[in-house]
């Protein structure tokens, strides 16, 4: 469970690191540029709720044994 939240942790410092690059450079990227930015991003989001469902789910388990 450490790990998923370590790499839940990843996911979103990443998400705001790319967020803030994309509002200071967008103006310089090419079109080409900007469409592998948001493919990155969607499958960046992707596994971000792949990871928080694990969570869900893991948390679920351990709260389902402790009853």
């Amino acid at each position: 469970m450490n790990s998923v939240k370590r790499e839940i942790e990843a996911y979103v410092r990443i998400e705001r690191e790319e967020k803030a690059r994309f509002d200071r450079d967008f103006y310089m990227w090419t079109a080409e540029d900007r469409i592998e930015w948001q493919e990155t991003q969607l499958g960046n989001a992707e596994r971000l709720r792949e990871l928080l469902k694990e969570h869900s789910d893991l948390q679920s388990g351990f709260e389902g044994k402790s009853v």
